[in-house]
C-alpha cells in the first residue's frame, strides 16, 4: 500500500523559501535582468528554490506563477505539486505570488524586513 502523499503546509513553504532567499542575498536574473528560476550562474528565484534539480527543466521558466492564480494547470503547477507544493491551493498560490513579489520587486537589503512583515500577515511568525 502507498502512503498518503504528505504535502508540505503553507508555514513549511515560507520557511523554505525565506530561509533561500536570505541565504543566497541576491536576485535570480538572466542577462536582460527578467528574473528567474534558475540564473545562469545558478541562483534561484523564491519559486525556484522549490524546485528540485532533478525536476527542473527550462520549459518551467517564463510564466511567472501570479499567471497560475486563474489557470489550472500547468508545467510548473506540476512540477511544484510532485515536490509536495500544493500549488493548486489558491491560499498556497497566494502565498508563493507574495514570495515572488518580493523577490522580483524589492531591492535585496528590503528583503529580511519584508519576509519578517509576512510572516506576521500571515501568523508564522
Amino acid at each position: 500500500m502507498l502512503s498518503p502523499i504528505t504535502m508540505l503546509t503553507p508555514k513549511d513553504i515560507f520557511e523554505r523559501m525565506k530561509t533561500h532567499l536570505l541565504a543566497q542575498n541576491a536576485v535570480s536574473e538572466d542577462d536582460t535582468g527578467s528574473c528567474r528560476l534558475r540564473s545562469p550562474d545558478g541562483r534561484k528565484c523564491a519559486i525556484g528554490s522549490l524546485v528540485r534539480d532533478e525536476v527542473y527543466e527550462a520549459a518551467l521558466e517564463g510564466v511567472g506563477i501570479s499567471y497560475y492564480r486563474h489557470a489550472h494547470d500547468g508545467k510548473l503547477l506540476r512540477a511544484l505539486y510532485a515536490l509536495n507544493v500544493n500549488a493548486y491551493d489558491p491560499n498556497v498560490i497566494e502565498l508563493l505570488m507574495e514570495l515572488e513579489q518580493i523577490h522580483d520587486d524589492a531591492s535585496v537589503d528590503q528583503w529580511p524586513h519584508l519576509l519578517s512583515a509576512l510572516g506576521r500577515r500571515h501568523a508564522f511568525a
